[in-house]
């Protein structure tokens, strides 16, 4: 790097001034990344003066800002902040970030053309209630030696959550330093009750939760359920989450618990819940249609009614849909609402002059069938067969546990003479008791 001296120049006159044109001997390319200098001799009939030359190689240059401070945040919640890397420099560069746990940068690579500037995501996730100032680095330029700092700063807290019954029942349970009871009371099957529990935050951070129904492995469905899986309280916030008991056993105390898990380092509330099922009531007015005696070729009609004492609605249907019946009773199917009662029309429509006799089973959803027995006799001119009455059937009924239904009525009466059978307090034949 020696300076060029005795140039000739000739120069030209103009009105912007004067210019000159040269040509200097040869220099050898640069080899260092640095700035160079030189300086350029003239010489003129007036004297001699000298240029000073200056050039820099093109260069890799990322600038971002010395420091960034992102959002106090709670213990296992996320907090972010963004922040502008530019390439300053005259090439295209790559650039790597380097960065400590619990802080993530994004993107982690990339190229930014020269002149180009991208927005640069932190993220924070801290699992420990510390104060956190860190540094991180950006690696760029040749074989990633050229690097630029930022020193990343945050403070993370505990979170508390204070979880409470909505609209207590005195068979609650919601004092503190006891487990929680949560008694949705007795539910008819196939319905769902609703209950809340309320959240309060009383830190200065937002307390992310996961709420969980403990797993049961016996059971195939649970009773209860809680649609808020997750969630997240505001600083000084409250929240209103919902519990449903969808019950589908009868007659069983169903027991389930609940655990409302705080993020971080906060203990979690463990929630018992509790529920019972009941089903439909249904009863009705009678268990025997005594049609008495019809003649030959008339219809007798009686009604009577089906009740539901319930709140659950009841789902009945009468297994008689046989056409060629003798007996009829309409509607032979229906809903009942809970509380709610329904007459029924029975029909006696005898084609011969004798005695009949029908149980019809009642079927109702989530209950025991009912009985009803529906009798009649029918005369007619010529032919007037002995009145059927319940008390027959009640009679015939005992004889049948009793045994006696094997033997014709001829061979029962000649027993019944002969003192080796005796009749009840109510009438029915039996064995008599050996003294």
């Amino acid at each position: 790097n020696q300076p060029a001296k005795n140039v000739q120049c000739p120069m030209e006159r103009s009105r912007e001034g004067c210019k000159a044109t040269a040509s200097a001997p040869g220099l050898p390319p640069p080899t260092f990344q640095k700035e160079y200098m030189d300086q350029l001799w003239f010489e003129k009939e007036e004297g001699m003066f000298c240029v000073d030359l200056r050039a820099t190689l093109p260069c890799h240059s990322l600038t971002c800002p010395p420091s960034l401070r992102l959002p106090t945040c709670a213990v296992g919640d996320t907090a972010e902040a963004w922040f502008c890397l530019e390439n300053v420099g005259d090439l295209p560069t790559f650039f790597t970030w380097e960065f400590p746990s619990p802080f993530h940068i994004l993107p982690t690579t990339g190229l930014l053309e020269s002149g180009q500037a991208s927005y640069i995501k932190v993220t924070f996730h801290p699992i420990l209630a510390v104060i956190y100032d860190v540094q991180a680095t950006c690696w760029y330029g040749e074989d990633n030696k050229q690097k630029s700092s930022i020193q990343l700063q945050a403070v993370a807290k505990c979170a508390q959550l204070l979880v409470s019954i909505k609209q207590k029942r005195p068979e609650d349970q919601d004092a503190e330093g006891i487990q929680k009871v949560l008694h949705f009371g007795t539910i008819a099957v196939g319905c769902t009750a609703e209950r809340q529990i309320k959240l309060y935050n009383p830190s200065a951070v937002s307390a992310p939760f996961r709420i969980e129904i403990a797993p049961d492995m016996l059971a195939k469905d649970h009773a209860f359920s809680c649609p808020t899986t997750n969630g997240i309280v505001p600083p000084g916030g409250k929240k209103s989450v919902s519990v449903f008991f969808h019950p589908e056993t009868l007659d069983v105390r169903t027991i389930d618990y609940l655990s409302v898990m705080p993020a971080g380092c906060a203990s979690q509330t463990l929630l018992k819940v509790v529920g019972f099922c009941r089903g439909p009531d249904v009863s009705l007015q009678h268990h025997c249609v005594n049609f008495s005696w019809v003649s030959l070729g008339q219809i007798s009609e009686q009604s009577l009614w089906i009740e539901n004492k319930s709140d659950c609605t009841a789902y009945f249907q009468l297994a008689i849909d046989c056409r060629e019946s003798i007996f009829d009773i309409r509607p032979s199917f229906g809903t009942l609402v809970g509380k709610a009662r329904m007459t029924l029309h029975c029909t006696f429509r005898p084609t011969h002059p004798i005695i009949y006799s029908r149980r019809v089973a009642c079927l109702i959803h989530h209950q025991d069938p009912l009985f009803l027995d529906l009798i009649g006799t029918c005369h007619s001119d010529s032919t007037k067969p002995a009145i059927l009455r319940p008390q027959h059937l009640a009679w015939y009924r005992t004889h049948l546990a009793r045994g006696l239904t094997f033997y014709p009525p001829d061979i029962l009466g000649i027993l019944l003479r002969e003192k080796k059978l005796e009749r009840d307090k109510d009438g029915a034949l039996r064995i008599p008791t050996e003294v």
